[in-house]
This record gives C-alpha cells, sequence and structure tokens, in this order.
C-alpha cells in the first residue's frame, strides 16, 4: 500500500514550522516534503526542528531545494552560485535524516540552440550536486518541469531520463504530474519512462493549460492510469501532494487531500469522492 506524504508548500510563507507540521500531522500525515527556502529560513536548530517532526511523528522524506536559480545557465559564474543556493538545504536537511533533495534543472526558456549546451551545462552543476550529496549519504531527485511553449532543457522525461542515466542510483527523478499534463504528455506515460530512476513524486491536477497545483480529481488526469504506471514500474517512494492552499485554508486542504489519499487506498477515484471544494476555490487565492 502507498504511503502518502505532504509538501509544506500548502502553507504560506510566514507560517510557523511547529504549526505547519503540526497541522499537516492532524491531517493524518506521517511523511512530508519540505521547502527549503521557506521551512530552513528561520532561526531553529536542526536538533530543534528534528524535535518538532519527532513530536507528530512526521518524517522530513524529501525537501524542495532552491527553485529561484538555474543550474543550467550558460553563464559559469551565474551557475555556480545556482550550485551553492542549491547545495545550502543539504547538510541542515541531512541532519534531519531526510532521503532525498528535489532538484529543478533548469529555470527558464531557451533558444533551440541553447538547448544542448544548457543540458551540459546541467551535467557540469549536476556532477558537482552529486559528490556534495553522496558525502551526507542524500539523493538526489531531478524533475521534470514545464515548458510555455518555447523550448526548456529536460522537460520531457526521455530527455531527462537519458541524463541521469550517466549517473549511479543516488542520482533520480522526481515526476510531477502537473508539468507532464500540461506539456501534452501522459503523466502515466512518463512514469514508466523514468522507471526504476524514479524516486520521488508531485502528485498534482492541473487543466493542462496552467502549474494549478490542484488536488487530484479537480483537473483532467487520469489517476487510475497514473496509479497503474506506478504499480507497474515498482515505485515503492512516497506519493507526495504538492498542492495549493484553497479558499477554506491550508488545514482544510490537507484533509482535503488525506480523504483522496484515503480513498486511492480503498481502490477508489477522486473522480468517485462526494467533493465540495471546486478549481474554482483553488484559483480565488
Amino acid at each position: 500500500m502507498p504511503v502518502y506524504s505532504l509538501a509544506t508548500s500548502l502553507w504560506p510563507n510566514g507560517v510557523p514550522f511547529d504549526q505547519v507540521i503540526a497541522e499537516l500531522a492532524d491531517a493524518g500525515f506521517t511523511q512530508c516534503e519540505l521547502v527549503a527556502t521557506k521551512d530552513l529560513a528561520d532561526d531553529r536548530t536542526a536538533g530543534e526542528r528534528r524535535r518538532i517532526l519527532n513530536l507528530h511523528g512526521v518524517w522530513a522524506r524529501t525537501i524542495h531545494s532552491d527553485l529561484s536559480v538555474d543550474l543550467a545557465a550558460l553563464d559559469d559564474d551565474v551557475r555556480t552560485q545556482a550550485i551553492a543556493a542549491v547545495a545550502a538545504c543539504f547538510e541542515p536537511y541531512a541532519e534531519l535524516g531526510g532521503f532525498a533533495v528535489i532538484v529543478h534543472p533548469s529555470r527558464g526558456d531557451s533558444p533551440e540552440q541553447q538547448l544542448e549546451p544548457r543540458v551540459d551545462a546541467f551535467r557540469r552543476s549536476l556532477d558537482t550536486l552529486t559528490a556534495l550529496a553522496e558525502n551526507l549519504g542524500i539523493r538526489l531527485a531531478c524533475e521534470n518541469l514545464q515548458h510555455k511553449g518555447e523550448p526548456r532543457p529536460l522537460c520531457r522525461m526521455e530527455d531527462l531520463r537519458r541524463v541521469i542515466d550517466e549517473y549511479p542510483p543516488t542520482v533520480g527523478i522526481c515526476l510531477d504530474t502537473g508539468h507532464a499534463n500540461n506539456n501534452g504528455l501522459d503523466p502515466a506515460d512518463e512514469a514508466r519512462i523514468a522507471g526504476d530512476r524514479l524516486i520521488a513524486l508531485h502528485l498534482q491536477d492541473t487543466d493542462a493549460l496552467e502549474d494549478r497545483h490542484w488536488p487530484p480529481g479537480l483537473g483532467n488526469i487520469n489517476w487510475r492510469r497514473v496509479s497503474a504506471a506506478l504499480t507497474e514500474v515498482g515505485f515503492d517512494g512516497a506519493w507526495t501532494f504538492e498542492v495549493k492552499t484553497g479558499a477554506s485554508g491550508p488545514a482544510a486542504t490537507a484533509a482535503l487531500v488525506r480523504r483522496i489519499a484515503d480513498a486511492w487506498a480503498e481502490g477508489r477515484a477522486p473522480s468517485e469522492l462526494p467533493l465540495t471544494e471546486t478549481a474554482a476555490g483553488f484559483d480565488a487565492l
């Protein structure tokens, strides 16, 4: 049976770490994905964060590194700064006993002629980050990203898998279902391509237009196909919901997502749930 996790990105900046973890646990989650630029930004020590997590029985299985930087930058100075920004969370996260750091391979679209040079630039970044992560006993999960109608490096799983296969098993893939859907790709097929290198998930629903981060069932992703594909490839990691807050607030949204997880555990699809929340309620914020 899958283990479900919830990304703390559901809670806005400024909500204290202890409140976030308490509300996440109250919703029934025992695993979470932290956000490095939010959850590690206060002056708490790793020991204090660990005590809060242990108090509520929550494991910070994954953490999302800084997504504002470009690891595929062609300017080496910019790329070096990006590596430092991403790696800044490695040690404090390792001290929490974490499993994997989510990494965005690039930022922004590119002219067609820059795609391969930018992929090579990302490889150089990944060389450095892999060595740093391995020294701390944590893994890297590189995420498939969304393009906006223009070329962007490593948005298609087949392109990302080709790069990841050059690295040891400590480097894997994070499948974002919404990104795949918005790229005109079937998230289930993308999961199959990721295969045994798939070590993390971002589960979110979309309308195939924008990066909505809706709870599953509010968009047009076929979740039965996704579930079947994950079973087929033998995925044994956490099924992490990366959704945004609805009009009812983060605690209520966390409870809604837990109901969806429980329905999946019972073999039901999100569309079979009596959801009172609508996509409009999530777009209202």
